[in-house]
Formats: structure tokens, sequence, C-alpha cells
């Protein structure tokens, strides 16, 4: 060959090399600086031409069967979007983003990926005040999570959920627990996320330590020259002021906040300027009105965007369904319908128990009831016994004895206080009449141990609603007064008795006391009777007496 066209053929040869490194080198440069656009966010009509160019790169990665790729430059452009204030279509975007993910046969590799679009899906969620979604989307971040810096960034954005909802305290005991951990992080952008939010959350709180952290974060801020991040401190800066009282030093900054809502040229961060600095001016029509119009936007969207992400989870779930009815066997449907009959004989097992605890706690009832009442008739029975037996034999001897001359006059006496003993116990153990008017009786029977030297009191008797009352209850009450009454006749030697009655949440209270001497209590057979009486209908009663100083009790049923 000649030598002349070997030289000429080898400087083409080195010129393409040279050419084709110079464009990929240009291309590489393009990308950090689109990438930067997005990022960063400075200049929105770079950011505009960002998107441009990462939505080419992801139809290509997609003609190039590289779904993993393509999804990586949604990712980006969906980011760019929420950053400018354009929630619906980043949803979307993330939606989409999620689609071309799970295409990709190696799960594993798109565990990232996954995690930073659940990730802003919460976090758009969260400006569009769907808490319940968005909470959901950051739970799903955390489980696919295990860095540090990543962990820190999305506890920060449910915390932010809870102060949304004017929980700052519990959004301040979220994040405390990891600022010394967030300030050893080396990404910047979270770092002073954290520390802007914790300053703010802390001051709403009450703690005006915070705003050390704002201000520490708007340092940082100005020297990154990040414009979303400096809108977020101008803002947090201005509503703390605002909150304070400050109008001079809230203008300031809300001055400021507007100069980056401009630069920025979205109308969400312009909108929100502008109401800020409305506000110095308190006109309750304005708030009013924003108020309003931000929830019928909200609203609007909630109807209108088509839900992708929930859309995406139906299919999700559909799918996994699917999966699970193909890998089900036989033997699988066995069991479970094995334990489907476990669980039906558990709930008859259950309900068995159920219902015989039910009919023995009425038998335990009636069985109570049925025993008072036989020990009721019984003394009826022995009074009427007495009475038409034994006091009556006794009367005829009295009077046969009173015929028959030369009869010793004390064998006479003694006969007649037989006599009067025996009707005192055919009295005390009579039949109670209930279709009576309760109220009178137990009257009578109280007012018939008054005489000359013993003075009965009663109070709030007739404030008892006694025709409510149980008949087993009016006739174990009316004994047990019986034998207070009778005890205190035979023992006290008083000369004033108070009954006291009280009827209070559905629950009958007796007081009795007395002026006599008093005593030991000891468990004697009338004390036994009473507790026994009063325990049958699962009443209470109290003694309290000492020699001397009169006998007192107290009875609730």
């Amino acid at each position: 060959m000649n030598k002349k066209v070997f030289l000429l053929l080898f400087f083409i040869g080195l010129l393409g090399i040279f050419c084709l490194k110079i464009s990929a080198q240009q291309i590489q440069d393009s990308t950090k600086i689109y990438y930067k656009a997005i990022t960063e966010f400075k200049d929105v009509n770079l950011s505009t031409k960002a998107f441009d160019y990462f939505k080419k790169k992801a139809t290509k990665a997609l003609n190039d069967n590289k779904p993993e790729k393509a999804a990586y430059n949604l990712e980006l452009i969906a980011y760019g979007q929420y950053t400018m204030g354009f929630y619906d279509q980043s949803e979307q975007l993330i939606i989409e983003s999620l689609k071309l993910l799970d295409k990709v046969e190696e799960q594993s590799k798109t565990q990232a990926a996954r995690e930073r679009l659940f990730n802003q899906l919460g976090t758009i969620y969260r400006n569009l005040k769907d808490y319940e979604n968005s909470n959901r989307y950051f739970d799903k971040a955390l489980e696919l999570n295990q860095d540090p810096e990543n962990i820190i960034a999305i506890t920060t954005n449910i915390a932010n959920n809870f102060a949304d909802q004017g929980d700052y305290l519990k959004a301040v005991e979220i994040l405390n627990p990891l600022y010394n951990q967030a300030l050893t992080i080396q990404d910047i952008s979270i770092k002073v996320v954290f520390i802007d939010n914790l300053g703010y959350y802390k001051t709403k709180a009450g703690d005006n330590s915070g705003v050390e952290l704002m201000k520490a974060a708007l340092a940082m801020r100005k020297k990154s020259e990040l414009l979303s991040g400096l809108f977020s401190s101008y803002r947090h800066l201005s509503l703390f002021c605002l909150d304070a009282g400050n109008k001079v030093k809230a203008k300031s900054y809300i001055d400021s906040l507007q100069n980056i809502g401009n630069k920025i040229g979205t109308p969400s961060y312009q909108l929100e300027a502008l109401k800020l600095k409305l506000s110095l001016e308190h006109n309750h029509d304005f708030s009013a009105y924003v108020n309003l119009k931000e929830q019928v936007e909200n609203e609007h969207f909630l109807r209108e965007n088509k839900f992708a992400a929930i859309r995406y989870n139906v299919a999700e779930k559909e799918k996994q369904l699917l999966e699970k009815e193909q890998e089900l066997t036989i033997a699988e449907l066995e069991k479970q319908k094995e334990r489907n009959f476990k669980l039906l004989y558990l709930s008859i097992g259950v309900l068995v128990l159920i219902i015989s605890g039910f009919v023995m706690m009425i038998l335990r009832v009636k069985y109570r009831k049925d025993k008072v009442q036989q020990v009721y008739l019984t003394e009826a029975r022995i009074s009427k016994k007495v009475h038409d037996e034994v006091a009556n034999d006794v009367y005829q001897v009295m009077s046969k004895l009173q015929t028959t001359p030369q009869v010793n006059d004390n064998i006479l006496d003694d006969l007649e206080a037989i006599y009067s003993k025996t009707r005192d116990i055919s009295k005390e153990n009579s039949t109670i009449d209930l279709n009576e008017n309760y109220l009178s009786i137990l009257k009578d029977l109280l007012q018939g141990y008054r005489n000359n030297s013993v003075n009965i009191i009663t109070k709030g008797i007739s404030q008892v609603p006694w025709e409510q009352i149980d008949n087993i209850k009016k006739i174990t009450l009316y004994r047990v007064l019986q034998e207070l009454m009778v005890n205190m006749k035979k023992h006290s030697q008083a000369s004033n008795v108070v009954m006291s009655f009280k009827y209070e949440n559905n629950k009958i209270q007796i007081g009795y006391s007395d002026n006599g001497q008093g005593c030991q209590l000891l468990k004697g057979t009338g004390i036994q009777n009473m507790e026994n009486r009063i325990k049958s209908i699962n009443g209470t009663i109290i003694f309290e007496s000492e020699s001397g100083r009169g006998f007192k009790s107290k009875i609730s049923v």
C-alpha cells in the first residue's frame, strides 16, 4: 500500500475514535446536567428540557427491552414534576415505573427503586391530605429499606403526616431518637430536611429551641442553593413568626419566600407565598377562600386522577391471588377445609359453654330464691303451729287454774309469761301479707316497738320505691329489721332508736343505731341469722358495737 494512503487512513481512524469519544462525553455531560436540573431544581427552563431528555431515554430503553432502565428515567421525571407541584402527573409516572419494574425477572434488583417510588407516592398523598394512603406507602418503603439515610428520610415523612394533622408532639417523638444519627449522614438534602422539620415541629409543640434548628437548616440550604429547600425553610420561619405575633420578622421571611417562589415559577409555590403574605393582613374572607379552594382541588384530584396507585394495588393483589390459586394443591384445600371444620366445632363449643353458664346462673338465682321462700314458709308454718297449739294450750291451762281454789299466784304469773313469749315467737315468724301496702306493714313493725321508754325514729323510709322491690327481698328485709328490733328490746336498754333509709344506684341502704348499753360482738344466733338472710339475697350487713356505746348496723341490698 502506498505510504501516503496508509497515513491518510490512519489519521482518519484516529479522528473517528476521537469524535466518538467526544460524542460519548457530550452525552454523559448532558445526562449530569439534566439530572442536576431535576434533583437540585435551580432553573425551571432547564428542568423542562430535562423532562424531554429523560423521556426520550425512557422510550429508547423500552425499545431496547430494558424496563428497569426505562423505569429509572421515568422516576426522575416524576420527581421533577412533584418538585414543581404537578402531583397528578408525578403519580401517573410513578405507577408506570412500578409496572415496568414488575416485568424484571430478578426482583431483588428492583428493591431500591421500589423503595424510592413507594416513598415518593407517600409524599404525594401527604400533599393531597390522603394520610391513609400516604402512611401505607411509607410503610412499604420502610419494609424494603436497611440504609440509615433512607430510613431517616422515610421516618421524617411519617412524622410529617402526624404534624399535618396537628399532632406535633407525636412528630417530635418520632424524630428525636434519630437526631444524633441524622447529623452524621452524608446526604445534605436528607439531613437538612430532618433538621428543619424537627425544629419547626418543636416550636409548634411549645419548645422554642427549635428556632435554632430551623436557622441552622436555612444556613445549610443557602450554601447548597436548593430552591425548593430554601422555600421550605423560609416558609417554616414565616409561620413561626406569624404564630409568635412578630409581623416585622414574618414579613422579611415572607418576602424571601415570595422571591424564591417566583424563581421556581410554578403556581403551587407562588400561591403558597402569596397566601402567607396576605395572611399578614388578617383577611378572614381571603383565608376562607384559599382553604376552600385547596379542598376543592384535592377532592377534584381524588375523583379525576383515576387513582392510579389504588388501581395498581388492586391489580397487584389480583395477580398475587391468581398465582396463589394456581399453586394450591388438593391437599392444601383439604387442610383449609379441616381448619374450617375445627373453627366451626370450636365456635359451637364456645356457644354451648356460654349457654350453659347462662342457664347455671339462672338456676342458681332461682335456687337461692326458692331457698329463701322455703325458709319463709317454714317460719310461717312453725309460727302458726306455735300459735294454734302451744299458745292456746297454755291459755286453757291458765283458765282452768284460775278457777281452781288454792292455786299459787306465782304459778299463774309464770304461765302468763310463757304465754306471752309464745305469742311473741308466733308474731315474729307470722305470715307477711305482701298484697297489702308494704310501706305500711314495715312502719307498723318498727313503730310496734315504741313505748314510753323507747322512742323509734325513721328517716327516708317513704323515699324507697318499695313497689319495685322483689318480694323475696321485702320478706328478708322485714325479718332482719324485726330481728334488730327484738334484740334491741331484749338486750340494749336503749331509749332512742334511729332507722335511716336511702335508695341509690338501684340499692337500698339502711342504717340502724341506738343509744343502748352496747355489747361485745359475738356471732350469736341473732347476728348469724341476720347475716345468713342478707347473704342469701346478695346483700351485705355490718355490725358495730362497744360496751356502753350503743349498737349500729348498716345494710346494703
